[in-house]
């Protein structure tokens, strides 16, 4: 504190009293939001995701827990600084300007700052903390922080997602990959198209009877021609004699077999016929 005036003692106790008020309640929101932001996860099902898939690994298994309260200071230190508390506003209109008077020239000795400094004294010393501090924020906050606790409680006891739930996800998981693995499988090779309007490509060769023979392909009606100039012969025709034309009986199937095999056939096709 600045100077030797005595009204800087009950000055310096409220505004320690201010501090610790502040102080107080940036803790209570820090831990609603915290377990606010964990109720939200319970719901989610982060927590019973986290302890089903990494149950030995106590740190990542937290890991919900750990992100809910880093989350939550971080989001009250943003309020804090939004607040700027300030004692004197909380004085009175008259006692506040003489109060913020006095301390910014505490470093000044005078009559007038001295009568001022008497007078500061005796109407802060009359002052309670209590009287000027707002202890409903403080109560707000404890009892919705005492209801988000229970909250937290039932929710994290009622299991709303079952870890069996995650038992049929992977088992979904598994297949799908397997599903997928093996259509890749199944996929045929990928060929390259040419794009480059090349249609020899590179020249190569082929294997004949274990014999290499380079191949060349020329342009053409097929594969392997070669388009050339022919000139137009006439060819001359000559004309048949005009023929009888008689049919001819075809020879039987029967006939056609070997003879020593033709009777038991006959045979058969009988036997066939009567039980038909």
């Amino acid at each position: 504190m600045k100077g030797p005036y005595e009204f800087l003692q009950p000055l310096k106790r409220l505004m320690d009293a201010k501090q610790r008020h502040e102080r107080n309640v940036v803790l209570l929101n820090a831990a609603l939001l915290s377990i606010a932001i964990y109720c939200l996860a319970l719901v989610i099902g982060v927590p019973a995701f986290m302890n089903f898939y990494y149950k030995d690994s106590l740190l990542i298994a937290r890991s919900p827990a750990i992100l809910s309260i880093i989350l939550g200071l971080a989001a009250a230190r943003l309020i804090k600084m939004r607040r700027r508390p300030d004692i004197f506003n909380l004085l009175g209109e008259k006692l506040s300007e003489k109060a913020r008077t006095g301390y910014d020239n505490s470093d000044l000795e005078s009559l007038p700052m001295q009568s001022l400094a008497q007078e500061l004294k005796v109407s802060l010393n009359s002052i309670k903390p209590n009287t000027i501090l707002d202890s409903r924020e403080i109560n707000s906050r404890a009892l919705f922080l005492i209801i988000l606790l229970g909250a937290a409680t039932i929710l994290s006891k009622s299991e709303i997602i079952n870890p069996s739930d995650f038992q049929a996800l992977t088992e979904i998981r598994d297949k799908a990959l397997s599903a997928f693995e093996d259509k890749a499988e199944e996929q045929p090779p990928s060929y390259e198209i040419n794009l480059t309007g090349n249609i020899f490509g590179r020249p190569s060769l082929a294997v004949l009877n274990e014999n290499k023979m380079d191949i060349m392909l020329y342009p053409g009606m097929g594969a392997g021609s070669l388009a050339t100039n022919t000139d137009p012969i006439e060819r001359a025709f000559q004309k048949s004699q005009v023929g009888e034309v008689t049919a001819v009986p075809s020879e039987l199937y029967i006939e056609s077999l070997p003879p020593e095999n033709r009777d038991i056939i006959k045979r058969y096709f009988l036997i066939l016929s009567e039980n038909g």
